[in-house]
């Protein structure tokens, strides 16, 4: 009995579970010992009261059940949990007391805890004597006396505080996730019901987004036995009250009667025995409500439900306004790509209107240069001439900035000769240098190849900017060009090119800032000198487009050194065009027979006065549909296809030549006239065949050349 005494108030001192557990089983088999000693009665009587005692202490609820499977005992736990006193629960099979129906194959057996060394641990579903099912966690032990089994003990442990609070926590992860893994927003509230319904009937259930502009309830998820609605008014609906109110609220029957008497609410649809609902609150601003109601069971939500999906209520929102900016995000991205795609029309067709006009008075002047004018009328027209030239080199500045933005710029890989590319810049601005009385010269180093393979254009527009800026800022000295190679392999070279002035020169700290778009030295800088101030910024583009980089060296008053470096091929000499391969004169064309279909009368009216003059015969088309007609009659050696025209355009016009059954119109040259961007024309007329383009304002050279190139 001692040994009793001192092992009871071992247990009473222990917190563990598992360590009260052991030191009951000992007790218990000390005192199945003692019943098969004789003469042990009446100590053992008084000891199994101290037992049940002991049991009835631990916060556990504890049955002890016979190897027949018939409860023995249970503590005062047990009851509470269960519902059955000892008089009930003693003598009946444990299968039948707490086990479901659907879960009879979740009995443990003694023998399947002696193959589990004696201890079993599960988390399982036991249910009570109202048939209530309750999450429980359970431990399993075999009594043990002298190795035999004589009872078994099951210990049983309320979790359904903790099961559900586990179930919330994936219940808001999984609601979460699918808010952020679906495209539409619509998708996510089957998702949001699947959650729920593990704690909740979801068959009266519904999720409503307010609109406070028109004052209207939409729907996007309404599961209802009696109703069914998308969108209703929501005037003085429950779900307005409650979204007024900002707060969470549980109706049952007579509150519901009391606010509709008061005239606070009007109840819509068949009348519910409770309604529960929380708002959808994003940061401070209310979007909707979600609410459950029961048209049986007034007693069916009870205030911790409130709170449980108050908290739920939360992370969905939050989900859903997290929803609903990417889908702003997204719209917002998408129209500004639609922006963007309609300013690259835009500038297409500004392109092609801009250079159109311009066409017409290049065009004229050089028709009028052509007609031996008189020496006063020669002033003006080349003045026009210049004007005109300029107008167009601002053009394209801007035009060729926005295809820089846009990512649309394009290299040609043309092989071209140095020594002419660098002739036709010396007599440029040789001429315009002398007009300033500025000396203008060339060096380069007798290292470098002649015969290269790039982007001539593009150079010449570089070195076309900083000379004519050295130009605009230098009133005495001159401007001088060096050139030198830095590298060389077998099929490549890096050039070094530096123009350098004796101008006004630039101030150390405005040395990375004149680099930017829109921007000068300083402010006085347009109003003396003019410029748009994308000159340099188109310069370091293109420069770094093609993976060189371009730097200055500048003070104010001592000139300005721009230092370039771009990487061209080794071209072999019969690559190259030489210049005396060129026509001397327009001649080579006589008796050609040329289409063109170009719906602008003055451009017509200088190109056909520049391919009479060639000896060419020329035939008109206003458009792509008299064109192809004409095709259809006649025989040409070339068609001259303007790309913008109405009715039918050149594009498409050439996409029918192309496609045509008869090989005398499939396979006639077409050179394409255009005035829009060259990289929006290329978009359009991939895999078209069009033998070659020139660009408006053309050069009669460079018109000449082409057609002469191309022709039959």
């Amino acid at each position: 009995m001692t040994d009793f005494k001192e092992k009871y108030e071992e247990l009473l001192k222990e917190n563990s579970i598992l360590r009260r557990e052991n030191e009951f089983l000992r007790a218990k088999s000390g005192i199945d010992h003692d019943l098969r000693t004789s003469g042990q009665r009446e100590k053992t009587s008084r000891e199994n009261v101290l037992l049940e005692h002991l049991i009835d202490s631990i916060p556990e609820a504890i049955a002890i059940i016979d190897l027949e499977d018939r409860v023995v005992m249970v503590n005062r736990e047990f009851t509470d949990l269960f519902g059955y006193t000892p008089g009930e629960a003693v003598g009946r099979y444990a299968d039948e007391l707490i086990i479901p129906e659907d879960l009879k194959h979740d009995s443990v057996k003694p023998s399947e805890i002696a193959f589990e060394n004696h201890r079993v641990t599960r988390n399982t579903i036991r249910c009570n004597k109202a048939g209530k099912r309750i999450n429980v966690s359970l431990i399993a032990t075999n009594v043990l006396i002298d190795n035999e089994i004589v009872a078994s003990l099951g210990i049983y442990r309320d979790i359904s505080i903790e099961k559900k609070n586990q179930t919330i926590q994936e219940i808001l992860y999984n609601i979460s996730t699918a808010a952020l893994n679906q495209t539409d927003i619509k998708e996510i509230y089957p998702t949001i019901v699947q959650e729920l319904s593990k704690i909740w009937d979801t068959n009266n259930f519904f999720i409503a987004l307010y609109d406070k502009a028109s004052d209207t309830l939409s729907m996007p998820f309404f599961s209802d036995e009696k109703d069914q609605f998308e969108r209703v008014p929501a005037r003085k609906t429950i779900s307005k009250w409650a979204i007024g109110l900002k707060k969470s609220v549980l109706l049952k029957v007579n509150d519901m009667k009391c606010l509709e008497n008061s005239g606070d609410i009007a109840l819509v649809g068949a009348p519910c025995k409770v309604w529960m609902g929380v708002p959808l609150k994003a940061e401070k601003e209310i979007i909707g409500v979600m609410a459950f109601q029961d048209y049986h069971d007034e007693d069916k939500f009870s205030q911790e439900d409130v709170t449980v999906l108050e908290f739920i209520a939360n992370q969905i929102a939050i989900a859903l306004q997290r929803r609903i900016m990417i889908d702003n995000v997204i719209m917002a991205s998408r129209k500004a790509e639609e922006a963007a795609q309609s300013k690259q029309q835009f500038m297409s067709t500004m392109s092609h209107e801009i250079r159109t006009p311009l066409n017409e008075v290049i065009g004229i002047t050089n028709l009028l240069l052509q007609g031996n004018p008189r020496e006063d009328q020669m002033d003006y027209i080349k003045t026009l001439r210049f004007s005109g030239n300029h107008l167009l080199t601002l053009v394209n500045d801007v035009l060729d900035y926005n295809k820089m933005e846009s990512g649309k710029i394009e290299f040609e890989k043309t092989s071209f000769n140095l020594s002419d590319f660098l002739k036709d810049i010396q007599r440029t601005y040789s001429f315009r240098s002398k007009s300033k009385n500025l000396e203008f010269d060339i060096t380069r180093q007798n290292e470098l190849p002649d015969d290269l393979i790039g982007d001539p254009i593009r150079l010449n527009q570089i070195l076309s900017n900083l000379l004519s800026n050295a130009l605009k800022f230098t009133q005495k000295g001159g401007i001088h060009v060096f050139l030198k190679a830095l590298e060389r392999t077998a099929g490549s070279t890096k050039i070094e090119f530096i123009v350098k002035d004796t101008g006004i020169g630039i101030p150390k700290d405005k040395h990375d800032y004149i680099f930017e778009s829109y921007t000068q030295a300083s402010p006085d800088t347009t109003r003396h000198y003019g410029g748009t101030g994308l000159g340099l910024a188109i310069c370091k583009r293109l420069v770094e487009l093609q993976g060189g980089h371009i730097e200055v060296e500048s003070e104010t008053g001592k000139g300005s050194a721009f230092r370039f470096v771009l990487s061209f091929g080794i071209a072999e000499k019969s690559e190259i065009t030489q210049k005396g391969d060129a026509p001397e004169s327009y001649a080579g064309l006589e008796g050609k027979r040329i289409l063109v279909a170009e719906d602008n009368k003055i451009n017509f009216f200088v190109a056909n006065k520049f391919l009479n003059g060639w000896g060419v015969k020329v035939t008109h088309a206003e458009n792509g549909r008299i064109a192809l007609s004409l095709l259809e009659k006649e025989d040409f050696d070339l068609v001259l296809m303007d790309l913008h025209m109405p009715v039918l355009d050149g594009i498409e016009a050439t996409r029918i030549i192309r496609n045509s059954d008869d090989p005398r119109i499939r396979d006639i040259p077409v050179v394409a006239l255009t005035a829009a961007i060259m990289s929006e024309t290329h978009d359009r007329i991939d895999n078209l065949n069009i033998n070659d383009y020139v660009l408006k304002p053309f050069k009669p050279r460079d018109l000449f050349e082409k057609i002469l190139k191309n022709v039959r």
